[in-house]
């Protein structure tokens, strides 16, 4: 095992391999907030592996968490307020990303300590929207998986499946790194990720008939009640009326601070003249 581990090492030194960690916060853009990530943000954490090719080039594979959410009732906008919708919702993402740094990157060399760079790549996330509230046979506040109440009608006759908690987006985005001394890199990235869901707030098209959670067996009060939340019930049946943009995909980003420790040796040949003319 101890020479397993050696021979590891030594092959991490050889490619230029860096591990890190990364914390920062996470903001969604979507049906109930149309404008300004920054309106509704949570902490984000994560960690990194980064292999750099060459001075220039990068390719990196991260994991972070975080969460998204969205509340009607804090818009400015009153037709928003009068919708009276909210989602919460935790995000789990692995990406693999290409990087471009602007100037050469070296920690081995004076001049080459820092460079912007743009990355972009694609990432698996998974989420879970959910809402808390109290309604008629419930003990108090509770929260809900909205996607298991298909509140746009999914999952039931005459209506869409339900949708994929598990999806794909493409991240793209800006960032800073700066070599601490040797070994250690501070970097700095915000990443905007286009999704190809619009459920990401549980928030799409339109309203279904209400008659749906009132015909099941037995009748269905928690996905009635957030499938409507209106403040002015007329029309009393909404059905075909438009409850969220379904021309829009929804987005979110990760803005981050990393730490992350190169592996590598002033006796590696590969990296002490890395890259250069």
């Amino acid at each position: 095992m101890v020479l397993i581990f050696l021979a590891m090492a030594g092959n991490l030194r050889a490619q230029k391999v860096e591990i890190g960690l990364l914390a920062g916060a996470s903001g969604y853009m979507g049906d109930l907030n149309p404008s300004h990530y920054q309106r509704y943000t949570h902490p984000a954490l994560g960690a990194l592996f980064r292999w750099n090719i060459n001075p220039r080039n990068s390719v990196k594979l991260s994991f972070l968490h975080g969460t998204v959410q969205g509340n009607d009732a804090s818009s400015g906008d009153p037709h928003q307020q009068a919708r009276n919708l909210y989602f919460r919702s935790p995000l789990n993402e692995f990406s693999a990303q290409f990087e471009f740094n602007f100037f050469r990157y070296n920690p081995l060399w004076g001049n080459e300590k820092f460079s912007p760079y743009l990355f972009a790549g694609i990432s698996i996330f998974n989420f879970d929207p959910k809402a808390r509230d109290s309604i008629p046979g419930s003990n108090g506040d509770e929260w809900y998986r909205l996607r298991e109440l298909g509140t746009e009608g999914q999952g039931r006759p005459g209506y869409p499946e339900k949708y994929k908690l598990a999806q794909l987006a493409i991240p793209f985005g800006l960032g800073f790194k700066f070599n601490i001394s040797r070994n250690w890199n501070l970097t700095a990235e915000m990443g905007y990720r286009a999704t190809f869901t619009d459920y990401l707030d549980d928030v799409s098209g339109t309203y279904p008939d209400p008659a749906l959670f009132q015909h099941t067996n037995p009748p269905d009060p928690a996905a009635a009640h957030f499938s409507d939340r209106r403040l002015n019930r007329q029309p009393s049946n909404p059905a075909g009326m438009q409850r969220g943009d379904l021309l829009k995909k929804d987005t979110y980003l990760f803005a981050v601070i990393g730490i992350s420790y190169t592996f590598v040796s002033s006796w590696c040949p590969a990296f002490s003249d890395w890259g250069r003319e």
